[in-house]
């Protein structure tokens, strides 16, 4: 392998004491042709400036003034790396992760076996159990829902590379050729599920997902998100799932998967009012109306994206998978047992 040129993005939004303990772990990285772009997202405490004064080496600090999202932080370091031309491959990661040593090498080695992978994900362990898996690629489910791969499931389970159909951006790597031809991260999305669509996307548009086990991460989960954590934030998650799904999903895939839609609808909506789960109906229901009232919009966007699809619905229905087999356990965790659902108010 001639060791094309990687860029590892990094954002850093009030979390600093993460992200020196994520460029920490970098420094241990074997891979020898790499760089890290470190864009900090409008954090308070003059975070900005102190993580400026670490620039030097292969790693560039940049400043926003304002938080732009994970969307927003992320393209704006993509941009920089498209238009300087050096690196063949974007590394997206966390700064609520530490890294193996040979994480990159692992995931470039398994991208330069076939032109045509756009992304490959890493398998991303819980940071205080590394025997297991936080997520290892996304599951698209057959009610129209993303969720992650493998979570809480033994490391062991996991231990074959495949397609997936989708790349968790806590750790992964896309191949630049793919963000030219498919477009960058959307930034309606601001946060939540903007790597669901961007995955989707690629996949729509020809282009392989690979998850990679022997690439390994140890991801905290949702550091920075529980830090903005609100009603609107959780609306806002819901409302971009929605929209991951109908901009990326051919039409014989929806009408085929619209009973299981509607089941699953359904049973949210009974089951939280029955149990009493009040803020969660409000969420769902809040982030439906607000998906019919941008309706048009969205089937704009989603024409447009249709004119480049290249992968098959049969390609799409065989990979998907049921959604019983996933939302009984939750089920169980949240309704029977009573655990609260992290969109519930502390």
């Amino acid at each position: 392998m001639n060791f094309p040129r990687v860029s590892i993005i990094i954002l850093n939004f009030n979390g600093i004491k993460d992200t020196i303990g994520c460029l920490k772990s970098l420094k241990k990285c074997v891979y020898p042709n790499f760089e890290i772009i470190l864009v900090d997202n409008g954090s308070k405490n003059n975070e900005g400036a102190k993580l400026k004064k670490l620039e030097g080496g292969n790693l560039r600090v940049f400043v926003n003034r304002k938080n732009l999202g994970f969307a927003g932080g992320n393209n704006f370091a993509i941009k920089k790396i498209m238009r300087e031309g050096k690196s063949k491959y974007i590394y997206f990661l966390n700064n609520d992760t530490e890294v193996e040593p040979d994480f990159l090498s692992h995931a470039v080695i398994r991208a330069e076996t076939s032109e045509n992978i756009g992304i490959v994900g890493s398998l991303s362990l819980q940071y205080t159990n590394r025997d297991f898996i936080e997520n290892a690629g996304h599951d698209f489910l057959n009610c129209g829902d993303y969720v992650p791969r493998g979570r809480n499931r033994p490391r062991e389970d996991f231990q074959k590379s495949c397609e997936v159909m989708g790349a968790c951006s806590a750790g992964a790597l896309y191949r630049v050729e793919a963000l030219r031809e498919c477009g960058l991260y959307d930034e309606l999305f601001f946060l939540n599920y903007e790597d669901v669509d961007l995955s989707m996307r690629c996949i729509l548009y020809g282009w392989k997902c690979i998850f990679e086990p022997k690439s390994v991460i140890y991801h905290k989960l949702s550091v920075s998100v529980e830090k903005v954590r609100d009603y609107a934030i959780n609306v806002q998650g819901h409302y971009n799932l929605l929209r991951a799904y109908f901009y990326n999903t051919p039409a014989l895939v929806i009408l085929l998967n619209l009973p299981f839609i509607l089941i699953r609808d359904l049973a949210v909506i009974f089951g939280t009012l029955l149990t009493g789960r009040f803020w969660i109906f409000r969420v769902f229901i809040h982030a439906r109306m607000r998906f019919l009232f941008n309706l048009h919009d969205i089937m704009r966007e989603r024409a447009n994206r249709m004119k480049h699809k290249k992968v098959s619905s049969f390609y799409l229905l065989r990979h998907q998978k049921n959604f019983l087999r996933k939302y009984i356990p939750y089920f169980i965790t949240f309704v029977v047992k009573g655990q609260r659902h992290h969109y519930e108010p502390r």
